[in-house]
């Protein structure tokens, strides 16, 4: 969970004096951005992690309502203040609820703005706080990384943000080579050993960008935002070689004394604009590395 410092805060105001009494305020203990256009403002949004948002009813290029109503549609949890004269509230209060989290006067009071930031501070930890624990019904059980269900979720939000910014990603698909005939041979309970240690070396050989999930059994997929088929071909030797180099207990039993995987590669939008039709080529590719001895990393096309 983010410390109050880690979070962010946008200022957007028409008037120069409080909305640089505001952010020199604030910019002590958070993260402060400051515009007097609603469409910059925006850019900034899609582009940073902002928590709070503290808006007056004017900017220079469209009113703070409306910019506020576009800023719930970047960021839907997002904390909107906004900040208004006594007279102008007691006239709009009504309306101004259905759009504003909480309210600051003008004339600014570094008082009463403090009393609106903790509160606006305490809801963004609680939310965050919240998520936290949503993540725990997200992890395999096994393994401790992601499970299939939040997968699913993770692939449809990069698949969004690859269109909205048109950006590329790609898909790992790695399977454990005769992990079956592992499991047979030295038992369930050192499977699931392997399993551990296996999801383990994958979040240790990627990058921090990456999310590695437990697809099924003993296939894993590693989710690779903003990176080309090439980058990901690359990406994916490296972990190739890394298990490769791995020791495991009880892989004396077979001919080749060390742990082999077999891994598909599928990227955005070149192989596919759907999540469906990435996971079914990264799958294919896959089941193609498997029936390989040596090209254990395969993707469609060239690079």
């Amino acid at each position: 969970m983010a410390s109050y410092s880690q979070l962010g805060i946008l200022i957007a105001d028409k008037e120069e004096p409080p909305r640089h009494q505001i952010g020199a305020h604030l910019s002590e203990k958070y993260w402060v951005w400051i515009f007097d256009t609603g469409n910059e403002a925006l850019e900034k949004l899609k582009k940073s992690q902002v928590d709070i948002l503290i808006s007056g009813l004017k900017l220079n290029d469209m009113s703070g309502l409306y910019f506020i109503k576009q800023a719930k549609k970047i960021c839907p949890q997002i904390y909107a203040i906004i900040a208004i004269s006594s007279t102008e509230l007691s006239d709009k209060m009504e309306q101004l609820r259905e759009i504003a989290s909480d309210f600051i006067t003008k004339p600014v009071n570094e008082k009463q703005l403090n009393l609106v930031l903790k509160r606006a501070v305490d809801h963004q930890q609680l939310l965050r706080k919240k998520e936290f624990y949503e993540e725990l019904s997200i992890l395999d059980h096994l393994t401790k990384v992601y499970n299939r269900r939040y997968l699913d979720l993770m692939l449809a939000r990069e698949l969004e943000r690859a269109k909205r910014f048109s950006h590329s990603f790609s898909l790992l698909m790695i399977d454990i080579d005769n992990f079956k005939k592992y499991n047979e041979k030295n038992g369930h309970l050192a499977g699931d050993s392997l399993l551990q240690r296996f999801a383990n070396l994958l979040m240790r050989s990627s990058r921090i960008p990456d999310s590695v999930f437990r697809y099924g059994g003993d296939e894993f997929l590693v989710l690779l935002p903003e990176t080309s088929k090439e980058d990901a071909a690359i990406l994916a030797h490296r972990i190739e070689a890394i298990i490769k180099e791995e020791k495991f207990k009880g892989m004396e039993a077979f001919s080749n004394k060390h742990l082999t995987s077999s891994i598909g590669l599928a990227s955005y939008p070149e192989d596919g604009v759907s999540t469906d039709a990435l996971l079914s080529l990264a799958d294919q590719m896959m089941f193609k590395a498997k029936r390989q001895k040596v090209k254990k990393v395969c993707f469609a096309g060239k690079i």
